[in-house]
């Protein structure tokens, strides 16, 4: 594939005309796709040095997730950068500058008011539905674009603020939770779940789902901040064991790493728990924390299969994934790929509008996402501002070669409402 491009100087501007709609292999291997069908126009005005801030979980319940989706934005911003200096040559670089959001509403309000004093206009990050909903009235306010690579929670769908969603959300996923665990034979599931809006949201939308399958649905939700779980771990196996704990009975644990290690050990310890299927979700999936620290037991557990929303596979999305796992020894799971899209979609916008304003970028970026195609897929977004649609992984854990790994079993396609099972 190739990129033509046109430069020439009007009224000041530059004037960048993509013609194609795939940009691939443009830097030492670097695969980007960005579907600018409009011209770009970048102001001399902008600053020479443009600012993204990054707000990630580096401690608390999701701290397993935050460096790896971090190292995931910073080579997109040197992806950026080369191709904006080696073949627009514009004297324009983009930086981020990163805050901890302690996956806590408290730390996420703090970090985008000192993302805000420095003069940050744009932020990706906030993974956790909990700190996008203590964000989205300060970001609002302020007008500051907020793109979250991870945050799910149906009742953040809200059309025309400064929040934009890089995943479906829940309603799509309680579709292919429910269908996972119908058809791994499960008629009666107890669902143990973190009770603020993302697992609250998440369980709404799977209860309603495998209900309408003709399933039967008990629900124990805990305190997210909890640090301990044992009376909620003695009702669920309460619960299973009044079910039947059989064939037909099954788990579902809605929680982030933290939560889920503790509750899974906890399990470990429960004969009657040990004895039936256990379920996943994207809260979980290709956790390092859950890989270490609890493999065994959910190996023993069948691998636990979980869903997460699933990027189409690419030359795009293997060539960048490549580069990640030469540089940090693994693959880039789902979230990677939209903090990594995210990025260019931010820096393409602003060079889109041509100035570094809030409001101008939040109008603009719903039509350059939906332009733009890359490591996660096209990044088309609905009116509320969140991706349209996707497909949604089957991931378990394994263990092989002496040590615990995520693989991808099968592919929950919601058009069909069915799963395809991978080979081997």
């Amino acid at each position: 594939m190739t990129i033509a491009l046109v430069v020439s100087m009007a009224s000041m501007r530059l004037v960048l005309y993509i013609v194609v709609g795939v940009v691939i292999g443009l830097i030492i291997g670097v695969s980007i796709a960005s579907a600018l069908m409009k011209p770009v126009r970048v102001a001399p005005t902008l600053p020479k040095e443009i600012v993204i801030g990054v707000a990630y979980p580096f401690t608390g319940y999701l701290s397993g997730y935050g460096l790896k989706y971090y190292r995931a934005v910073e080579m997109a911003i040197e992806d950026v950068n080369k191709f904006i200096r080696e073949k627009l040559g514009l004297d324009v670089k983009f930086k981020v500058i990163k805050e901890d959001t302690k996956t806590s509403a408290e730390g996420a309000v703090k970090a985008i008011q000192s993302l805000s004093a420095k003069g940050v206009k744009v932020i990706v990050g906030f993974l956790a539905s909990l700190c996008v909903e203590a964000v989205k009235s300060y970001a609002d306010a302020h007008k500051i674009v907020v793109v979250s690579p991870a945050s799910t929670a149906p009742a953040l769908a809200i059309p025309g603020d400064y929040i934009f969603r890089f995943v479906p959300t829940d309603v799509h996923q309680g579709k292919a939770l429910a269908r996972l665990v119908w058809d791994s034979g499960v008629r009666k599931a107890v669902v143990i779940y973190r009770k603020d809006p993302w697992g609250e949201g998440l369980f709404k939308s799977f209860k309603a789902n495998f209900e309408k399958l003709g399933g039967i649905v008990k629900g124990i939700g805990y305190d997210p901040m909890a640090k301990e779980h044992s009376a909620e771990v003695r009702k669920l196996a309460d619960l299973v064991h009044d079910l039947g704990a059989g064939a037909d009975v099954g788990v579902v644990l809605i929680s982030f790493e933290d939560d889920g290690v503790d509750i899974l050990r906890l399990a470990g310890e429960s004969p009657v728990l040990m004895k039936v299927k256990w379920f996943g979700t994207d809260g979980t999936a290709f956790s390092t924390k859950i890989a270490k620290q609890v493999g065994d037991i959910v190996v023993k557990l069948g691998g636990m299969p979980h869903t997460c929303y699933f990027p189409p596979q690419s030359p795009i999305s293997e060539e960048v994934n490549r580069r990640y796992r030469e540089r940090y020894g693994e693959d880039m799971d789902p979230y990677a790929r939209t903090s990594y899209d995210a990025i260019w979609v931010l820096a393409l916008t602003i060079l889109q509008v041509g100035k570094y304003d809030g409001e101008a970028i939040a109008k603009a970026l719903p039509e350059v996402a939906k332009r733009y195609f890359g490591v996660s897929g096209w990044t088309i977004l609905d009116d509320a501002g969140d991706r349209a649609f996707g497909d949604y992984g089957i991931i378990v854990l394994k263990y092989e070669d002496g040590r615990y790994v995520w693989k991808t079993i099968g592919i929950y396609h919601e058009i069909t409402d069915s799963i395809t099972w991978f080979k081997g």
